[in-house]
């Protein structure tokens, strides 16, 4: 995009103050879209006008918006050649939570694999020990658990909130259980089984699956069967294959979105509605999220 002369910019920054309100969404819109180039000329408007600050902070938070959905988009781009999720799952985070501290909570994954690593992982143990080992030490010792009493609280399904509250819904928390398996070497496979999300510990005979809801329970095929039957559901073995990047993703958007509807939360809900339409791309065979 060709940037506007500082002219321009100017004049844009003192029709930020007519008192019609739409004259003035229009200027934001327009300022907004000029990008990060603007930052320094907003910070200054605001600070010579204290009554223009609430407008300032919306368009510099769509401008951050609109680079954190270019980064997501550079994301989408190469996630259906990829398994690793774990990148997607936290600029989803930053929806909510603009200046989420990402290394902050990737080294929150480090240390909790390195502290399974060393109190409990021997290398000779085979995949289906250690992710039951595994389950123990997430949601015995550490504490993680499903949040039953506030299910649609979209901190749930938010992966640094998750790490702070230590609860989740049942996506969430098998991302957690995956990025921590994933750090040790465990072949783990998210799992989007309709109305119930799960980890399936893959090349186990046999078949294993782990219901990070539940406390990491481990279920079998016919624990599964059961699950989808009593749904009211006709079981498919294609139910427990795991599932591409882009559509855990887009299964987690889906769960927020129907919350940021419900809430009447606009803002938000537009903005994973934005995410979900960079995700269109991919196959659709998204299923609706629990």
């Amino acid at each position: 995009m060709s940037l506007p002369p500082e002219s321009t910019i100017h004049a844009l920054l003192r029709l930020l103050s007519d008192p019609n309100e739409q004259v003035a969404r229009t200027i934001q819109d327009q300022l907004a879209r000029l990008g990060s180039h603007v930052l320094p000329f907003l910070e200054q408007a605001g600070n010579d006008d204290a009554t223009l600050q609430p407008r300032v902070a919306a368009i510099k938070e769509e401008i951050r918006f609109g680079q954190l959905k270019e980064e997501f988009q550079q994301f989408v781009a190469k996630s259906a050649r990829q398994e690793d999720w774990e990148q997607g799952a936290f600029l989803i985070a930053k929806l909510a939570y603009p200046n989420l501290d990402i290394p902050h909570y990737v080294e929150c994954l480090d240390n909790l694999a390195e502290e399974f690593r060393t109190k409990w992982l021997a290398t000779e143990s085979p995949s289906g020990k250690a992710a039951r080992l595994l389950s123990n030490f997430l949601f015995k010792d550490k504490g993680f658990s499903g949040n039953r009493e506030e299910y649609y609280e979209p901190d749930n399904s938010y992966l640094n909130r998750v790490i702070d509250t230590r609860q989740g819904i049942p996506i969430s928390l098998s991302a957690l259980y995956v990025f921590v398996g994933k750090r040790l070497d465990l072949p783990l496979a998210g799992v989007g089984m309709p109305g119930h999300f799960l980890v399936k510990v893959e090349g186990e005979t046999p078949a294993q699956f782990v219901d990070c809801f539940n406390g990491g329970t481990i279920l079998r095929e016919e624990d599964c069967e059961q699950f989808i039957a009593a749904s009211g559901l006709a079981f498919d073995k294609q139910m427990l294959e795991k599932i591409s990047t882009p559509t855990v993703l887009a299964r987690m958007l889906r769960n927020l979105l129907s919350i940021y509807e419900q809430e009447s939360e606009e803002p938000l809900a537009r903005r994973v509605r934005a995410f979900l339409e960079l995700l269109e791309n991919e196959p659709p065979d998204v299923e609706l999220p629990h």
